[in-house]
Order: C-alpha cells, then sequence, then structure tokens
C-alpha cells in the first residue's frame, strides 16, 4: 500500500514561486457581480405563465361577478395549469426563451396568438358551467384570448428594453475564450462582437506561438495554456472553447484533461470521444453562431443552481447554527478545564478554485509544535485529548464551520477542504483531484457519507474519496444535498472513522 505523506506549506509556496505560469495574470477585465442568464429568461417565463393562466381565470371571474353564474373553480385552475405548460413548452421550443438573446428578446406576436388561441381551443368548455355552453363559449374565448394576448405582449414589451438595458450594463456577461489560434477562433470573435449579446471574445491561446500562429486570420494570441488556466481560476472566463485540427486527438485530450478541473463550461469544436476525460454521459451539442460545438462538460452548480444552493446553506446553516449555538459555551468551558490551550483552533485549508481560506473548528488536540498541525490525525492519536476524542466521535468541533458557511467560504455540503501542502500531495496522486475544487468545500460531503471519512492513508482511499467528490461535483441536485445530511447524521452516530 503507498503511504501519502504530508508536504509543508513552505514547499507548497515554494512550488507555486517557482511556476509563475500559475499567478494570477488578468487577460481580461475581472467581471462585476452577475446575475445568472437563466435567472433573466426564467422570469420572462414566469410573467408570461402568469398572463396565460390570468387568460383563463379572467372570464370565469367577470362572468361571476357580473352574470351571476356559479364556476367550478376546481376544473378552471386544473384547464389554467394545463393551459400555462402547454404555452410554456411551445414558446420554449420555438426559442423565445434562449440565454443568448437577452439584449432581444423574440417578441414574435403570431407565434404568441397562434399559441395561445389554439391552447384555448382545445380546452375550451372544460370546467365552464353548463349555462354557458352555446354563443357564451365564444365571449369566454375573445374575453381570455384577448387579454392573454395583451399581457403576453406587455410583458416582452417590459422585458426586452429592460434586458437590454441590463445587459449594456454588464448584468449579464459572459466571458468566452478560444484554445487554437485559426480561423474557428475568428469566426467565434466575430459572432460575438458583431451583436451586443452581453456575450465577450475574451481571448484566443494556443502554446504554439511560432510564426505561423501569430495573428492568424487576424486574431491576436492573448496567451498559452497555462495563462488560460490562471484567467479561468481568477473567474475572468466562464467558458473555453477547444478549437484544434480533426487530427489532433490526442492533444485534445492532453489539453481538455488539464482544462477539465477549472470551473468553466467547457466545449469542443472537433469530435471527441468520450474516453478522452471523463465528463460523465455522452456529450450534447451546441453552437456560438456558425460554429458548431461538442459539451464536453458544463460550469458545476451555476446560474439558478448556485442561487438555490447559497439559499440552502444560509437557510439550513442559519437553522443548525442557531439551534447548537447554546453548546458552543458548554464545549468552550470543557476544552479549558480538560487541556490548557485556545479553545478554537485555525487552520488555512484550500477552498473553492483552489483558494485559501481559513477555517474554524473546536480544539480536540494538546497544543505541540507547529510542524504537527500538517499531520492527520490517526486512531489512537496521543495528540487527542479526552474531550477531543469525544468532540472528533461526534463531529461536533466541526461546528463553528457553520459560521464559514454562512461567510460564503463554504457550503453544507461539498468535498472536505483539505490542508493546502496536503492539496498538492494528493494532486501528485490523482491527476483529477484539483477538479474538486470547482465547487465551494463542505461541512459535510459524498465522500464522508460513502465512508471516506477520516484518514487519508493510502493510495485507495485517496482515489476513493476524489471520485466520490466528483461525482458530486457533476450530478448535483437540492434532493442530493438533502440525501447527504440525512446519510450524515447517520454517519456521525455510528462513529465510523472518526478519530
Amino acid at each position: 500500500m503507498q503511504t501519502v505523506e504530508a508536504v509543508s506549506d513552505a514547499a507548497v509556496e515554494a512550488n507555486a514561486q517557482a511556476n509563475p505560469a500559475s499567478d494570477s495574470r488578468s487577460f481580461a477585465q475581472a467581471p462585476k457581480r452577475r446575475m445568472p442568464r437563466k435567472l433573466a429568461v426564467g422570469l420572462v417565463g414566469a410573467a408570461d405563465v402568469l398572463a396565460v393562466f390570468a387568460a383563463v381565470i379572467l372570464p370565469a371571474v367577470i362572468y361571476s361577478q357580473a352574470g351571476g353564474i356559479v364556476a367550478d373553480w376546481r376544473a378552471l385552475i386544473q384547464s389554467a395549469m394545463a393551459a400555462t405548460l402547454i404555452v410554456h413548452l411551445i414558446l420554449r421550443i420555438n426559442g423565445m426563451y434562449s440565454t443568448d438573446r437577452l439584449h432581444d428578446i423574440p417578441l414574435r406576436p403570431g407565434l404568441l396568438f397562434t399559441t395561445l388561441a389554439l391552447t384555448m381551443l382545445v380546452l375550451l368548455g372544460h370546467g365552464m358551467p353548463s349555462a354557458l355552453r352555446g354563443d357564451h363559449e365564444w365571449v369566454w374565448l375573445a374575453v381570455g384570448l384577448s387579454s392573454g394576448f395583451t399581457l403576453l405582449l406587455f410583458n416582452r414589451a417590459i422585458a426586452n428594453p429592460l434586458l437590454a438595458h441590463l445587459t449594456r450594463k454588464g448584468v449579464f456577461d459572459e466571458r468566452i475564450a478560444v484554445f487554437g489560434a485559426g480561423n474557428i477562433a475568428r469566426r467565434v470573435k466575430e459572432h460575438l462582437e458583431a451583436v451586443p449579446t452581453g456575450i465577450h471574445f475574451a481571448g484566443v491561446f494556443d502554446d504554439r506561438m511560432g510564426s505561423d500562429r501569430i495573428n492568424p486570420d487576424g486574431v491576436d494570441v492573448t496567451g498559452k495554456l497555462d495563462d488560460l488556466v490562471a484567467a479561468a481560476r481568477n473567474n475572468e472566463i466562464d467558458k473555453i472553447i477547444i478549437a484544434l485540427p480533426q487530427s489532433a486527438d490526442q492533444r485534445i485530450a492532453v489539453v481538455a484533461r488539464k482544462l477539465e478541473s477549472l470551473p468553466v463550461s467547457l466545449h469542443a469544436v472537433t469530435h471527441i470521444a468520450s474516453d478522452l476525460i471523463e465528463a460523465g454521459p455522452a456529450h450534447t451539442v451546441s453552437s456560438v453562431g456558425s460554429v458548431g460545438l461538442i459539451d464536453v462538460k458544463k460550469k458545476p452548480i451555476d446560474d439558478l443552481q448556485r442561487i438555490l444552493k447559497r439559499l440552502e446553506d444560509l437557510v439550513v446553516g442559519g437553522a443548525l447554527l442557531l439551534i447548537t449555538l447554546p453548546l458552543f459555551p458548554l464545549i468552550a468551558l470543557a476544552i479549558k478545564l480538560d487541556s490548557p490551550g485556545p479553545v478554537l483552533f485555525r487552520q488555512k485549508r484550500g477552498g473553492r478554485h483552489q483558494m485559501p481560506i481559513e477555517i474554524m473548528k473546536f480544539r480536540t488536540m494538546s497544543v505541540g509544535p507547529a510542524s504537527q498541525e500538517h499531520q492527520q490525525a490517526t486512531e489512537d492519536d496521543p495528540r487527542v485529548t479526552r474531550v477531543g476524542h469525544f468532540l472528533r466521535r461526534t463531529s461536533l468541533d466541526e461546528l463553528p464551520q457553520l459560521i464559514n458557511v454562512i461567510k460564503g467560504d463554504m457550503s453544507l455540503v461539498g468535498p472536505r477542504p483539505h490542508l493546502i501542502a496536503h492539496d498538492e500531495k494528493f494532486a501528485e496522486i490523482v491527476d483529477t483531484y484539483p477538479s474538486r475544487h470547482q465547487v465551494k468545500p463542505g461541512l459535510t460531503g459524498l465522500a464522508q457519507v460513502k465512508g471516506f471519512r477520516g484518514e487519508t492513508r493510502t493510495k485507495d482511499c485517496v482515489e476513493g474519496r476524489v471520485a466520490a467528490d466528483l461525482d458530486y461535483v457533476r450530478n448535483w441536485s437540492l434532493w442530493l444535498d438533502l440525501k447527504i445530511i440525512a446519510r450524515t447524521v447517520a454517519t456521525v452516530i455510528s462513529g465510523r472513522n472518526a478519530y
């Protein structure tokens, strides 16, 4: 079995100094705080849903108030829900909610009117009082169709200039970089610069800087592969397109593996086999203008998912902090009575984008030489105090990290943060290890509930933990988080691998 040995922070810093390519060199202006593009079209879609719902319900309100007709509200609400679903699906299929068109939300009144009219004709009579059968049906239809169509047009009359203004202000900015200088890079650049979509060209990157690669087709080379990696880690790029010749599969595989660990969406212009990198299920296709792309991976936990996960952290994490807060002074008192030293233990660990964060824990070990801080706790570790053993077994020592969750340094669920020195060592053992840094580290994670809690003594332990962490990154959902939290409770109760 291969043993994992810790390395010092000084060695990590020396390594970073020896590799200046990893420095945060800026090739594009760092983006401001932005809104997800999907959120914008989602709000437009929600307004459309309300318009269609009103179109079905409004005639019933008029007839019940003015005509004294008793409507079947349950049937009407069912009809309204069915109508909203049908209209929304048809409009979505026809590109009415494209995130690439925030500067110009499609109006298409013909499509809006036809879709609404056909939907209401299909549902006409469902839930309508029998007293209105006959001529009144067409009055009902006319009132609903005119009101719904007016509201749909009004919605877009407001959304169009508002979203266009916000796009010009940079609220929905997205940045695309191309790896591979050539005609494809030029076409992407020309398409993005032709229309003010809020999607910007962040530059062309290429390792081959010979005379034949400089200024190809009027596109200047911004930097090399390491420069592209540094810019992406500095949150200056949202999407990377690999634009290499069809015959360069081997080179594409090398580049894709290196870019896969970055917090960006990754695409390839050429064909790429699913076994070149571990990118999950079969690849989907997309395009930028006339350039067809194969989507190698999506940006993890992006747009609405990021907002939802942050809400989860604030709501659930805040509730857990309030519930456990009375335990803090009791734990602090027990620590002080058991052994000399501070109550809290602070330590630098690797966070999202491999940026260092300071986490807090209740101290569980006796105070010793600073060199011992980088040694993982082992079973029957003499450094662990009596109170510390109980705190570790019950995971109560991790409670102060709820403050890190509220601050936004960590999440309730995610890959566990390791010492920066250990991050460097583990990356040498498992080449996909950096990919776990695409998301915030967590108080608990999929690896922990799968049995990879505690000491990472062997290469198999590191590989198992990384595999579970990457499975979480690729398949995140709110339901998955809730299941992990529930399983964490069972894991803590069992005390497995806690020492």
